[in-house]
This record gives structure tokens, C-alpha cells and sequence, in this order.
């Protein structure tokens, strides 16, 4: 450090009020230390440092260049950043009604030429609204806004955070919240129809000369809009309310070949439905006119609504035909009443794409490559629909043995998404509300091994939809999901190694799998605002079997020699199956968050499956690199199974499944991060099958004993758009052993008790 100057060392908060954390209050600091990895150590600091002055010789300039662009920079304390930040804090206390904050900062200095600030911050008492009132001059907004009685006037569908008013008698005098109270009122009249208002027309009148100590009077006043004359004046008028007149709609818009949409325009072909035009450059639009009109919300006839205005913008930008969209509106006045014309400019992405990728693959040594080929159409049928179909080819060598003992995988997968709700019975009103996709699939795959060959044909039907104007929370229903499994070859020498008591499980026998699913999954998170916290719940439950029950008793269908019922021959899968994963993010501050996810899951067969086992695809399985990372993928469990020479994946597969994650992840340097991580959870059976899963069944009052634990530290390389993750995991409890020797964490090796994992995106 140069004489004179001092590296920002730390900075500290303390305030008497509750009111705000200190992880509220950082933000607001002007200056901060250098980067602490974990909180303890400047990593980016110590980095910059290594760069050395010396020029003369280009490879030192390189090499000086690439340590500065990764590290950071000291912080060299500036005592002009800390008035800043005292009159910060002081302007935000005083806006959240502690008009007589006290904010003093302290600046010690310490050894190495280091400083650290605090700021204390004294709230004192705060001032509140004793008496709240409104002054609206226009009477009919007033109406629009009150009933009779006074109350506030609701509409039906309008956002519950629109409905009640955010100011009230009692409250603290916090100048944010009055300013939220005057966004809701002027969202609440454009919803309505006033669309040439603004909160500039809603002020507040506060009187403070009280006899009573830290109070206000406040009221609101609601202006009247000032309309220019003829003559020049200006005159206070009433707040003008607008109608939706018409509504034009237009294609291939080309904003490079076109600019205006005048009449050069509009002289192309048009369609006429009512008061919609479409306008296209073709003889018919490239999607359908009902298409276009049914993802339109702003109603003819209608007043505006700049919700449903909103609404249209997202449901042309949902549409996987449409690449952009403008909406313009224009102003018409028609015997003294008011009207808007809005232009709906669509802009179209390549309708058709192909795509192709290579890879190559490494499955517990078996190295293999693997390719494919994939076609989409975003507007098969001219209404926006979305076709899919990939070609997929692999090949795994196994063993040493190049051409004899190999996996060749074989597949094509198609999906067809139509952008909306095709099911009876439902409301057109209910249709709109929702943001909808009906999909239809169909997959084929085809497996050879030297034990077996096996082909998976699969298909099914689902909806998908959220709210338009909630959108964080999403749904699923797969109203029905067929799987078939057939095995037309399998080894003796393979099949005799199997458990006989449970060859149905492992899918190396003919089957069905028919069910039915829904799945709830909400978010908070935004790729937008990496560094707010964040939390996210997805909840499953998945029925199979029951249909094809109450037809095998109706029909009194023939059933095999395990007494289990069988449809064309071959016995299908009854069981039911729920999950639950909630994970959490928290940010300590702009560099430093932990991160947490509890996830359960239980599957129990009954009815046709209580005779045999829940399919090998629908069991769990932990270990990898989104579970207990201290082990590989499929090698932990179930319970306090002992793995031995002879257990294979088959053996690590369960009905009931937790996950315990805890994680610390902090800033590194460039765009990497680190983190630090415990791991818990295992899997367990329902039944006990004591001859191939011994020791694997689920009981109350032991399996907490079986919970693995690992820990590990992993590397991350975050590139905004992907996240590339390198994880190790320790073991630090393992139930599969005995007695003390599960403490795997007194017993560190290698060879044992690691795992390394890379996997794309964060686990949880």
C-alpha cells in the first residue's frame, strides 16, 4: 500500500431497530472490502497481488495482464464513499419514517496499514400516520374507487395485490410504501380503462403540526387531468376513460423493409373477423387467424386494461412460431368518447430447423459414442404448433472385448405441442386465463446386449399450463403414459443371476406401465436477479395401473401363474408414487450464499403390483452428482445393504427415497466459484427382500441409523447461460458397513470413500 492510504479491511453494521437486517442494510454501503472466499480468505486479492511491474519481456506483461483480469483489486479506503453512505442511510430511515435518525461512522485503523468502519445507526422513534384521508376531485374515478359504504371497489379477476389499499391510520410514515400506494392506484384506473394515466396526478398533503409528538395527518388528493383548449388554456377535466375500437394484426413484419405501417402496409392481403384485421404479405397469413385473435386480450368493445395488454405481449412471445412482437397503440376520439386502435406487430423466427451432436461416453469405465440427429417445425399445421422428432444412435464397448461384447442403443423420439388446451368440457374463460400447451409423444428404443435385447415402446398425452398473470407457479397433468416393455431375447446364464422373487422388477420381462401423473412445481428464481433469494417446490404424485385393474375385473380378464392379472399376455404395474423437493437459496451478500434442499419420496405397490415389485425405471436410486455425493450414481442403499462382489445396480434400487443437502458457495475467481457441502440421505424398500436386498427395508425406528453422510468441495464455472460443475465427495458415515467402521471419516482413503462427479447446472 502506497504511504498515506489504507486497504479497506472490514465494515460493520449495528443498528437499535429490528426493523432491518443487516443483509438489508449492505446494499446501501458505498464501499466495501475486497472478496472473501468462504468469508475468511481474499483469494481475488492475493491473485491480483502474485502480478508483478516487470514489462520488459512480453511474457511477463501476459502473464501480469491475466492475474489482474482474474483477481481483484485492493480497496483503498475512501473517506468521501463514507459520508456517502452515512447520507444514505440517513435518506433511507428517513423515508421509512425515522425522521430523526442518527447515523455516526467510525473509522479505526489497525496494523498493515488496514482500516475498518462501523456505522452506527440510531433510529429513535418513528413517526406514524395518526389520521388518513382521501381527497379524488373526479367523482367518477371516485365511484370507480369506492363503493357507497366507502369500502374499496373490487372487480372480479383483478390481482389480489391490487385490491386493498397499502396506507392506513396507525402505519409508519415510510414514503416507499406511499409511493407503492400510488404505482397500485394508477395500475388499479389503467386496468380500468384510464389509459392516459399517471401517478403524477396523485399527490400527498402531510401536516406534522401536531400537538402530538411523532405524528402526521396525511391525505391523498387525486387530480384532475389538464386538458388543453382550442384557445390555448388549459382547463382541469375530468379523467377521459378508453374503449378498445379495433384491432390490427400484422404478419411477417419486417421492421428492416418497413418502416411504418401506413398505408403501404395495409394495400397487402388482409382477412377481416369483426373488428380484427390481419394484414399479411402472402395471400393468407402464416398462422391462422384464429390463432392470432385467441392470443389476443385486448378485447373491441372493452375497456383497455394495461393488464390484459401485458397479458397479449406474453402470449404472442409464448407462441414458438413468433420471435418478437411490437404492440402500438393510437388515440381516436369518436362523439366525445374515447378509443384506442392497437397494432399488433408479429415478427416470425425460422420456421424449420435441423440439428445434429456427437458425444462420447463413459459408463463405469465402458468408454462408447454416441450421435444424433433432430428436426423441429414451429408451425406444422399454421398454428404455432411445435413438432419434434430425434434420431438417436450408441455404442458402448464393454469389457475388453471390441466387437463381441458391446451395447448398441437405438432410438427416435417424437413430440407434437399445441399451444393450447384440446380437452372437452372445459370454460373458453378458463382457457384464456391460462397460459396452456397440449403435447402428444411417442418414443421407440431399441437395446442389444450380450445378455439381452429389449425394446421400449412409450407414449403419452399431457397438459401444461400456468396462470398468465402469476406466472412462478406450473403445472402438469399426463393424463395417460403408456409404457411397454418387451424382451424378445435374454441369456440363461444372465437370467439365473437375477433374483427369481423379483425378476418382474428389473424390466427383463414383458410388461405393461399405463398411468396417470400430475406435477406442481413454483420458483421464485430470476436469471435476471442472480442475487435475490430464491426458493423452489416441486410436489408429484403418479397412479398407474388403476384403469387397467377395473377392466381386468370387469372383463374378468385371465391372470399368469403368479396370479397376477395380464392385458394381451402381459402383466402390467399397479402402484402409487409421490414426491416432494423443496430447496432454498440464501444470499449473505453479493458474493458469499448458502443453499438447502430437503426432497422425499415413496412408491408402494398394490393391487397387481403388491404381487410382484414397482418397475426398476419408477424405483429410486442416490449417490451422483445431485444426491449424497460422497457416492457414485446408484451405489448407496437401500438401508444398510452391504454391497459385496456380486451386487450389481439392480440390488441399489429402492421405494423410498431422502435427500439432505446443505451447500456454502462463494466467489473464486473469473467466472468460477467454489463450494463447500454436506450431503445426507439413502433409500429404502417396502417390502423386505431379504434373499437380494438384505438389510434394505424401511423401519420406523432404525432408519434414522441408515442416513449416509458425505461432504466434499466442488468447483463451478459459471458462463451466465451454463454451469459447468466439478464435485467431490467424501464419506464421512456409511451405513452399509458395521458398527464403528461406518465413521468412514476416521478411516480417509482414496480408494474408498471418494467420488467425483461433473454435471451441468447447480444440484439443487
Amino acid at each position: 500500500m502506497p504511504d498515506g492510504e489504507y486497504l479497506l479491511d472490514k465494515v460493520h453494521i449495528k443498528t437499535d431497530t429490528r426493523e432491518y437486517s443487516t443483509a438489508e442494510l449492505r446494499p446501501f454501503v458505498r464501499q466495501n472490502p475486497n472478496t472473501r472466499m468462504f468469508g475468511l480468505v481474499r483469494t481475488q486479492l492475493r491473485l491480483y497481488s502474485l502480478s508483478g511491474r516487470d514489462t520488459t519481456r512480453w511474457v511477463n506483461r501476459v502473464i501480469n495482464r491475466q492475474l489482474r483480469r482474474m483477481g481483484e483489486p485492493p480497496v483503498i479506503f475512501d473517506s468521501t464513499l463514507v459520508y456517502n453512505t452515512d447520507v444514505q442511510f440517513s435518506r433511507l430511515f428517513v423515508n421509512r419514517g425515522y425522521i430523526n435518525v442518527d447515523v455516526q461512522s467510525e473509522v479505526v485503523s489497525k496494523k498493515k496499514k488496514k482500516v475498518e468502519v462501523t456505522y452506527n445507526i440510531t433510529a429513535n422513534e418513528p413517526y406514524r400516520i395518526r389520521e388518513y384521508d382521501t381527497n379524488i376531485a373526479d367523482t367518477v374515478i371516485h365511484d370507480e374507487l369506492f363503493g357507497h359504504d366507502g369500502s374499496p371497489r373490487r372487480i372480479t379477476n383483478e390481482p389480489a395485490s391490487l385490491r386493498n389499499p397499502l396506507v392506513h391510520a396507525g402505519m409508519l410514515f415510510d414514503r416507499s410504501i406511499l409511493d407503492s400506494e400510488r404505482d397500485r392506484i394508477t395500475r388499479l384506473l389503467r386496468n380500468r380503462g384510464y389509459y392516459a394515466f399517471s401517478k403524477d396526478f396523485i399527490t400527498y398533503d402531510a401536516d406534522s403540526s401536531l400537538n402530538v409528538a411523532n405524528a402526521i395527518d396525511l391525505t391523498l388528493r387525486l387530480h384532475l387531468y389538464p386538458e388543453l383548449l382550442p384557445s390555448g388554456f388549459f382547463a382541469e377535466m375530468p379523467h377521459r376513460k378508453y374503449y378498445v375500437d379495433k384491432v390490427f394484426i400484422y404478419t411477417d413484419y419486417d421492421p428492416l423493409r418497413v418502416a411504418t405501417v401506413g398505408e403501404d402496409y395495409m394495400m397487402r392481403n388482409s382477412i377481416t373477423r369483426g373488428k380484427y384485421t390481419i394484414y399479411s404479405p402472402g395471400k393468407t397469413p402464416s398462422i391462422r387467424p384464429g390463432t392470432l385473435i385467441a392470443h389476443n386480450f385486448l378485447t373491441p368493445g372493452r375497456a383497455y386494461s394495461q393488464s390484459r395488454e401485458e397479458t397479449t405481449y406474453s402470449a404472442f412471445a409464448g407462441l414458438p412460431a413468433l420471435n418478437n412482437i411490437q404492440l402500438r397503440v393510437e388515440e381516436v376520439y369518436r362523439n366525445d368518447s374515447s378509443f384506442l386502435n392497437c397494432h399488433i406487430l408479429t415478427m416470425h423466427t425460422r420456421k424449420q430447423s435441423v440439428s445434429f451432436s456427437i458425444e462420447g461416453t463413459n459408463s463405469a469405465g465402458d468408454f462408447g459414442v454416441a450421435s444424433a440427429v433432430g428436426y423441429t417445425h414451429r408451425n406444422l399445421f399454421r398454428g404455432s404448433e411445435l413438432f419434434n422428432i430425434r434420431l438417436r444412435g450408441a455404442y458402448e464397448r464393454i469389457s475388453n472385448d471390441l466387437f463381441q461384447n458391446y451395447l448398441l442403443d437405438l432410438g427416435v423420439e417424437t413430440s407434437l405441442r399445441f399451444p393450447q388446451f384440446m380437452f372437452p368440457f372445459l370454460s373458453n374463460s378458463f382457457k384464456r386465463r391460462m397460459r396452456a400447451s397440449t403435447e402428444f409423444s411417442f418414443g421407440y428404443n431399441f437395446q442389444t446386449r450380450p445378455e439381452y435385447d429389449r425394446v421400449l415402446l412409450s407414449g403419452g398425452l399431457r397438459y401444461l399450463w400456468q396462470s398468465r398473470t402469476i406466472g412462478e407457479a406450473r403445472h402438469q397433468v399426463n393424463l395417460i403414459d403408456i409404457n411397454y416393455i418387451r424382451v424378445p431375447r435374454i441369456s440363461v446364464e444372465f437370467e439365473n443371476q437375477l433374483p427369481q422373487d423379483a425378476i418382474f422388477l428389473f424390466g427383463y420381462t414383458n410388461q405393461f406401465i399405463v398411468g396417470t401423473g400430475y406435477i406442481y412445481s413454483h420458483s421464485t428464481f430470476n436469471p435476471f436477479q442472480k442475487q435475490r433469494n430464491a426458493h423452489s417446490l416441486r410436489a408429484s404424485a403418479e397412479l398407474a395401473g388403476n384403469t387397467l385393474m377395473a377392466i381386468s375385473k370387469l372383463f374378468n380378464l385371465p391372470k399368469d401363474t403368479a396370479g397376477v392379472y395380464e392385458l394381451f399376455g402381459v402383466p402390467y404395474a399397479q402402484y402409487v408414487k409421490g414426491d416432494v423437493d423443496y430447496s432454498r437459496t440464501i444470499f449473505l451478500d453479493r458474493h458469499n450464499s448458502i443453499a438447502w434442499r430437503v426432497g422425499v419420496g415413496v412408491a408402494y405397490p398394490y393391487g397387481n403390483g403388491a404381487k410382484t415389485q414397482i418397475p426398476f425405471e419408477k424405483r429410486y436410486y442416490s449417490g451422483g452428482a445431485n444426491s449424497v455425493r460422497g457416492w457414485g450414481v446408484r451405489s448407496l442403499g437401500p438401508g444398510s445393504y452391504v454391497v459385496n462382489d456380486s451386487s450389481t445396480f439392480y440390488n441399489q434400487a429402492g421405494d423410498i427415497k431422502l435427500d439432505l443437502n446443505l451447500e456454502f458457495r462463494t466467489k473464486f475467481v473469473w467466472k468460477s466459484e467454489l463450494a463447500a457441502y454436506i450431503d445426507a440421505g439413502n433409500i429404502w424398500t417396502v417390502k423386505d427382500n431379504f434373499n437380494w436386498q438384505a438389510g434394505g427395508q424401511f423401519q420406523l425406528n432404525s432408519f434414522y441409523k441408515e442416513i449416509a453422510v458425505s461432504y466434499g468441495l466442488g468447483l463451478r464455472l459459471d458462463f451466465n447461460f451454463f454451469l459447468i460443475r466439478f464435485d467431490t465427495g467424501f464419506k464421512a458415515y456409511d451405513p452399509g458397513r458395521e458398527g464403528i467402521d461406518r465413521w468412514a471419516i476416521r478411516h480417509f482413503n482414496f480408494r474408498n470413500n471418494f467420488a467425483w462427479h461433473i454435471a451441468v447446472g447447480y444440484p439443487f
